[in-house]
């Protein structure tokens, strides 16, 4: 008896932990501040959260937009903070956007939908080959949709370039890894949001094709980048590191540099104290990079 209540107990835990890890993305943000340090950006009919650091000196360079996201592939919230803290002391209004990535959801289909996209199925003798997931694809390319991902990385962005439209200076944005790579993406269809400058760290996306277009992209790009590589971050980032400052190079980019940084350990908690090592050499190239631009 004890053990058949001791199973409806747990089962019971177990159907409530969905309804109870799942909450709004600005409250998780704003619970991890002091009331009224994160103001409320409207992306659509959404709130998205944004945290400013205004400036330590008396005359601001201009803003340096950090973009965040859950996932240890990009900056951290803790990474973001500590990277803002620095840059702010050495002249920037710093702003940290986090961007909430949504996975795929497949959508719901009613049993005549289930039936008739059955038979469709069966009638097409072929298949597009890049429809077919390889067996030894990642993952992440099943989680995440680069086009969704784009899509909704461009509506935040124009709802933040509207939200800072009385600020003046440079305008420098800071992404890492999968949203670096919709970042590039992002403001190539949109050269009205294209910055000042942009950080590219470790720029990657779980899947060869898109994987690949950062190459072009980069090289391509009108606006200076700094390419910080982080050594041993992982395959796809890896792949494409020699490659991206070789078509830089033969497109007679300007304003381009690419440097290798040592990997440290990722942050995962929110708000952190201590800055790790790997923040001091992100935020010192940074801010050699901005120097060398004459900044």
């Amino acid at each position: 008896m004890k053990r058949h209540a001791l199973l409806i107990t747990f089962a019971v835990i177990v159907l409530l932990l969905p309804v109870t890890a799942h909450c709004d993305f600005f409250t998780d943000v704003s619970n991890a501040y002091l009331p009224g340090e994160v103001d409320a950006l409207m992306v659509g009919e959404e709130k998205a959260p944004v945290i400013v650091i205004e400036a330590q000196t008396p005359l601001p360079l201009g803003v340096a937009v950090v973009l965040t996201e859950p996932f240890p592939s990009s900056l951290t919230l803790a990474q973001g903070n500590s990277l803002a803290s620095m840059l702010a002391e050495k002249g920037w209004n710093v702003v940290i956007s986090p961007f909430n990535l949504s996975p795929n959801s497949p959508s719901v289909l009613t049993t005549e939908e289930q039936t008739s996209e059955a038979q469709a199925e069966s009638a097409s003798s072929s298949m597009d080959s890049e429809s077919i997931i390889h067996p030894r694809s990642d993952q992440l390319t099943q989680y995440l949709d680069f086009e969704s991902t784009t899509t909704a990385l461009t509506l935040q962005l124009s709802a933040l370039d509207n939200y800072l439209q009385d600020r003046t200076g440079y305008r420098m944005v800071i992404a890492q890894g999968m949203l670096a790579t919709a970042y590039l993406s992002a403001v190539e269809m949109q050269p009205g949001l294209q910055p000042d400058s942009f950080v590219a760290i470790s720029p990657f996306w779980p899947q060869e094709k898109t994987n690949n277009l950062v190459i072009d992209t980069i090289a391509k790009a009108s606006f200076p980048i700094l390419d910080l590589s982080l050594i041993n971050f992982n395959d796809w980032e890896a792949s494409t590191t020699m490659k991206r400052k070789v078509r830089a190079k033969n497109e007679l980019k300007l304003h381009y540099r690419q440097v290798h940084l040592p990997n440290n350990s990722l942050t995962f908690s929110i708000k952190e104290i201590n800055k790790t090592p790997n923040i001091h050499i992100v935020a010192n190239s940074i801010i050699g990079w901005t120097r060398h631009l004459g900044w």
